[in-house]
């Protein structure tokens, strides 16, 4: 997934692969040498644990769209797949004006789309006014909200382009924002930003491109069958170092993480999601293949802001804050494979804040505030039910929250739907207590507090409808202050605001639970879950010499 900001990586992995020696003899016989090397092509079986949204790079708004996605489109820029560090994607190089309000990007030349075109600055630019056009009623074009233009484009219908996108030449472009910015380079390693051929979109139609996608990426789409399989293989002319090593790749599509694990058990997948209750016993039996390491991400309950018993009445928000055992919850229930939550951005964020939230598991406090908010002992709320999507195990958590609330007097019921129509529930504010996850874009506060709890992104990121002029201010100062000290404070302050007025229940960070077949190699997983299946392949037999 991460391709170019491979380089080093994919050299060090050969080296160590190819490379590697053990000494088989002893005193007076000849060393003998295990090699293990690899096997180029075959199909890797990749598990997804839901049909994706879309494929458009305009609408990749969830990690399933987003794990294909990486795989077929590229942009500007990516992050280290180890550290997440920016690294150059398709971008050779930029600069950066003095007050960061200027980007000037150079373009790698050659780069060719999957069609077999050359990919310039002018398809940068075609693409990112695609996504800004409210024709295409992009669910993540706040992305690029900070550029010039985009709010006259995108909001207010009074100019037809982005203002602040412009292709110098066919291997320059120039991005202008509406303030000073320095994390916007971040955002370009978003798959939102990669750039697609205009002749594509116009040949199938803008919203038919979903199913035909094209783009520069390691991997070019073959086929989708919706709710069964999304077929990609090997691009020859892709153009960054780490040429993929695998002829295809199939990701199947599972509506439950259990039937995913048994056919990985039984050899009909790579790799797969470890369910939960099995995660001590995976560790056993897969040892280092069973990979479970902290994420940049958050896993929440939602309340619609905009509905009773939720709206206006931040005490009955704080009082489910309170009545929510976490450490049980990560350490018995998810056998100590996720992280009490602290607050909003997790730890392996620049700015994170240890203990942000004042929230402890405190029934009488829960019993207090309940009162407080007219309903003690959870007498006289409405019926409440909590929404989540099935298949990966939410509803074992649903029922642990569901007795924590018991315990304070408050009932609800718990439903589960299928993904994309939970998504279009919640979004149409019909489901208006939730289940959600967040996992990082970039590695940045701004990602976990914009896109959630900005006013503007209500109903699109901003579930919850969540709207506070005092939050808003703030991220916006934050954005323009280049300072990165004082811009980590505004989104530090930004934060306690959010969690005091507690628009949700931050339960776990989580965890990569994740396990591969013992026939693959270069298989990793990165800190925003993906795997960069350009570095994947598969081991031949052993041998000796």
């Amino acid at each position: 997934m991460k391709k170019s900001g491979f380089i080093l990586i994919a050299v060090l992995i050969t080296a160590l692969l190819v490379g590697l020696v053990m000494t088989m003899g002893g005193c007076g016989k000849e060393e003998k040498k295990a090699v293990e090397e690899i096997e180029e092509g075959g199909t890797f079986n990749y598990c997804l644990t839901a049909d994706p949204v879309s494929l458009d790079p305009a609408q990749l708004q969830e990690s399933q769209g987003i794990e294909v996605g990486k795989q077929i489109f590229d942009g500007l820029m990516d992050n280290d797949p180890k550290t997440m560090e920016l690294v150059p994607a398709m971008a050779e190089s930029y600069e950066v004006n003095d007050d960061a309000t200027v980007f000037t990007f150079h373009l790698k030349k050659g780069v060719k789309f999957h069609n077999g075109r050359e990919c310039t600055a002018q398809d940068f630019v075609y693409s990112w006014n695609r996504v800004c056009d409210p024709a295409t009623a992009s669910e993540v074009a706040y992305h690029m909200s900070p550029i010039k233009g985009f709010k006259e484009f995108n909001e207010d219908k009074t100019a037809t382009s982005l203002a602040g996108v412009k292709a110098l030449d066919d291997y320059t472009l120039e991005v202008t924002l509406e303030y000073p910015y320095a994390d916007f380079v971040y955002h370009t390693a978003h798959p939102v930003f990669s750039p697609i051929p205009k002749e594509v979109v116009e040949q199938y139609g803008s919203e038919n491109f979903s199913e035909h996608p094209v783009g520069t990426g390691p991997f070019k789409f073959v086929s989708w069958t919706h709710e069964q399989q999304i077929v990609v293989e090997k691009f020859a002319d892709y153009y960054g170092a780490n040429k993929p090593h695998l002829d295809k790749v199939v990701f199947k599509i599972y509506q439950d993480d259990e039937t995913a694990y048994q056919d990985f058990k039984a050899g009909t997948l790579h790799d797969a999601q470890i369910p939960q209750g099995q995660f001590e016993a995976a560790a056993a039996e897969y040892g280092e293949r069973a990979i479970f390491k902290p994420m940049l991400g958050i896993y929440y309950y939602g309340f619609n802001m905009n509905v009773a018993p939720w709206k206006d009445n931040k005490a009955l928000r704080q009082a489910f804050n309170y009545a929510v055992d976490r450490e049980t919850l990560c350490n018995v229930v998810m056998e100590g494979q996720r992280v009490p939550a602290t607050g909003i951005v997790p730890p392996g964020i620049p700015g994170y804040q240890a203990g942000a939230m004042e929230y402890t598991y405190d029934p009488e406090k829960a019993k207090a505030l309940l009162e407080e908010a007219g309903y003690p002992n959870g007498q006289g709320l409405p019926e409440l039910t909590l929404g989540y999507n099935t298949g990966v195990g939410h509803d074992t958590i649903a029922q642990f929250i569901q007795s924590n609330l018991k315990d304070v007097g408050v009932s609800f019921k718990i439903e589960g739907y299928e993904w994309g129509t939970y998504l279009d529930l919640i979004q149409g504010e019909q489901i208006t207590f939730f289940r959600l996850g967040w996992l990082a874009d970039y590695p940045i506060m701004d990602n976990f507090l914009y896109p959630l709890f900005y006013s503007e992104n209500a109903g699109v990121d901003n579930m919850t409808q969540y709207k506070n002029p005092e939050v808003d201010e703030l991220l916006l100062k934050a954005r323009s202050t280049p300072d990165e000290d004082e811009r980590i404070e505004l989104y530090r302050k930004a934060e306690k605001l959010i969690l005091e007025d507690a628009p949700i229940i931050p339960l776990m960070f989580y965890k990569t639970s994740r396990v591969y077949s013992d026939k693959v190699g270069g298989y990793i997983r990165t800190p925003d879950d993906l795997t960069p299946l350009e570095l994947v392949y598969f081991k031949k037999a052993a041998t000796t010499e």
